[in-house]
């Protein structure tokens, strides 16, 4: 309070800085690290903890002040995360550092860490750490640490991972409705519904995600024919599901549907481009290079559709400048139909998710303006908001 009423009558605070001074030094010895962190936020300088935190008592500072800025507004509470990322720093607890540089969303302060690490297996796990992440572009010399960064071998740990545990044989739809189970009339027979079956394919992307292979659709592509319309778009793109982090092979499966005739399938087919992609980095760019000429506008809409919503799953919180140069003049367009205009927005949401970058906002704020009232009232109008 004294502090305080100081500060405000700008009068000095130098007899009052030596008392902290003293008493500061004084709880560090006796393990009050909470009164000295409260002591030095009184009086906004924290900071000044750094030069007594040490093996001893890093944890207890870090975990203090870590729950204290739970309870501090933004933009308050980074000053709190920055002495704690400090610390950490200061007593080489890489991988602490670098949750809290994630959690600062500071991409500079991640790649500091991961450069500082000397430990060539602890510089793994760190790799390991930003990769999980997914938004945050760090990179390495090494290329074995690359390839981790890059989610590069994703999806062959996660299948190793689904036979240790004997859980890698294909489910089916009828595995989770548990059909066997219920009740039916003697004689009655299947019915194949346009929704039946497009929530049977939704169930079998979900159950089979990432495992490469199911009974619907990997080897036999009838299943697709099954559908209508949006749902033949769902049950293309949900071979992306099934075939998530594997580029390699998924993309040589998937490429069958961009040659077909139907519009639906073949932007099913960039949606599964997009899903296969997503948080795995490659140096080719599969992606960009199978679904930029698909977003002019000589194509359908739903096509433009598609390969706007795949580029967007692709390149999730990478900032890809390319992306935003393929999908702005989409957003600019006022001639561009309200879905196409959404989820395109949408999609320049996801590449520079938490960027908060005012040019995309800008433009996606006047292709809102600039359509009429009741265009905006169009369900699909709320994607855009989503991707603002």
């Amino acid at each position: 309070l004294e502090w305080a009423e100081r500060k405000t009558a700008e009068k000095p605070t130098d007899d009052l800085k030596a008392l902290v001074d003293e008493i500061v030094p004084f709880n560090m010895k006796h393990s009050s690290e909470p009164e000295a962190c409260d002591l030095l936020m009184e009086v906004d300088l924290l900071p000044e903890i750094l030069e007594h935190a040490n093996e001893n008592n890093y944890s207890r500072l870090a975990l203090y002040l870590t729950n204290c800025a739970n309870y501090v507004p933004e933009p308050e509470d980074a000053v709190l995360f920055n002495v704690v990322y400090q610390i950490y720093r200061k007593v080489g607890r890489f991988p602490e550092a670098l949750r809290i540089a994630v959690r600062l969303n500071k991409e500079e302060l991640a790649q500091e860490v991961v450069d500082a690490c000397d430990d060539e297996m602890v510089k793994k796990q760190l790799s390991f750490m930003v990769a999980r992440h997914g938004a945050m572009n760090v990179k390495s010399e090494d290329d074995d640490l690359n390839a981790i960064l890059g989610n590069a071998h994703l999806s062959e740990h996660f299948l190793s991972l689904a036979r240790d545990l004997e859980v890698f044989e294909a489910k089916t739809p009828e595995d989770i409705y548990k059909s066997h189970l219920t009740e039916s009339r003697a004689g009655a027979a299947n019915v194949d519904s346009a929704r039946a079956n497009l929530a049977s394919t939704f169930v079998n992307a979900f159950v089979n995600a990432g495992f490469g292979h199911d009974t619907l659709l990997t080897g036999d592509a009838k299943w697709i024919y099954k559908n209508k319309d949006h749902g033949t778009m769902s049950a293309a793109a949900s071979l992306g599901m099934i075939l998530m982090w594997d580029v390699d092979s998924g993309l040589s499966q998937i490429d069958k549907f961009t040659y077909s005739s139907d519009d639906y399938i073949k932007a099913g087919a960039s949606l599964a481009v997009g899903i296969v992609s997503a948080n795995v980095r490659s140096e080719c760019d599969p992606a960009l290079a199978l679904m930029a000429e698909k977003v002019e506008s000589d194509k359908s809409t739903i096509q433009r559709i598609g390969a706007s919503l795949g580029l967007g799953l692709a390149y999730a919180g990478t900032q890809r400048e390319e992306v935003l140069e393929l999908l702005t003049p989409v957003i600019a367009d006022p001639e561009t139909p309200i879905d196409l205009f959404s989820l395109a927005s949408l999609s320049l949401g996801l590449v520079f998710v938490g960027t908060g970058k005012p040019d995309i906002a800008e433009t996606i704020m006047q292709g809102m303006m600039e359509r009429e009232e009741k265009v905006m009232e169009d369900t699909m109008a709320r994607f855009a908001c989503l991707g603002l």
